[in-house]
């Protein structure tokens, strides 16, 4: 093996070691609610974007970058991007939402103009790529600075897919074998489409333990009238029904303790909500333990 080919195998590898990096900060991201801890979010990108960016170079240095310019630019503005939004939604004032606005319609005027370039600047046979990368790109950044889940996710899952296709021979031209394949970039991009699916499962399952768990406190408080107008007739030991409200009342305090979560507990208000959710349940609670105590 010559010093050439040295080399090209240990910025191979050094991009490989960045994605790794860059896949674990990508994955975990997506799995932050923008609703709630969006700063969270911008920081988290943002160290990502940068492992992600010097994979890219690394990946140039490996092969050609001519190929990974586009890419090195879009991870460098994103990066820059990210932490810049970072202060700005953690400052959180209404100066610093202003300049928010203003910064993002400038990155996208940046983002329009250099990324046109080096479009133009990729070769020929590969600039559609480009091209459905830089579209994809622009959607991505408007999609993260709009309120909400869904924007930023929906419009990351295009992004991501194109940026997948790129670290593949179809855009990779140079080199040889394995190296015409960045398979740590393969799994970044896919680890955000999987991260964005992880996501809405999550959010799905989430939906179903808030609809069971209202059902169960109807059911509760229903069983619970039938067993105080029984038990003042017969020992509550002899009423079935206790010991199956019982575990349900375990149930309900389960899920509604797995419901709290630091971003929804925010100010004095919502702080008031979810306590009042657990008086409510003990209430239920306590009404068992009076009726115990009576028996």
């Amino acid at each position: 093996m010559d010093v050439m080919d040295m080399n090209i195998s240990i910025w191979f590898i050094a991009a490989q070691v960045f994605g790794i990096f860059a896949m674990g900060f990508e994955f975990a991201c997506y799995q932050i609610s923008q609703k709630h801890e969006k700063t969270k979010y911008f920081l988290m990108t943002g160290i990502g974007s940068l492992f992600w960016t010097l994979m890219f170079v690394s990946m140039g240095m490996a092969t050609s970058m001519s190929t990974q310019l586009s890419l090195v630019l879009a991870g460098t503005y994103s990066t820059v991007r990210n932490l810049v939004f970072f202060g700005i939604f953690k400052k959180g004032t209404p100066e610093s939402q202003k300049a928010g606005r203003i910064f993002l319609l400038v990155m996208m005027v940046i983002g329009i103009v250099a990324g046109t370039i080096t479009v133009l600047q990729a070769p020929e046979q590969v600039r559609w790529l480009h091209i459905l990368g830089l579209i994809t790109a622009l959607l991505f950044v408007v999609g993260q600075y709009l309120p909400g889940d869904h924007y930023v996710r929906i419009s990351v899952v295009f992004y991501a897919a194109v940026v997948l296709l790129t670290q593949t021979p179809i855009n990779i031209l140079s080199g040889t074998g394995i190296e015409r394949w960045n398979v740590m970039g393969i799994l970044i991009e896919s680890s955000k489409i999987i991260s964005v699916a992880v996501f809405y499962v999550l959010q799905m399952l989430k939906a179903k333990r808030a609809r069971d768990l209202q059902l169960i406190k109807y059911v509760i408080a229903d069983e619970m009238s039938k067993i105080e107008d029984l038990a003042d007739k017969v020992p509550v030991a002899n009423i079935p029904a206790v010991g199956k409200v019982e575990k349900m009342m375990a149930k309900m305090v389960r899920y509604e303790l797995k419901a709290v979560t630091s971003a929804r507990i925010k100010d004095v208000d919502s702080t008031e909500d979810e306590l009042q959710a657990l008086i409510d349940d003990l209430k239920l609670v306590q009404r068992m333990k009076n009726v115990r105590a009576g028996a």
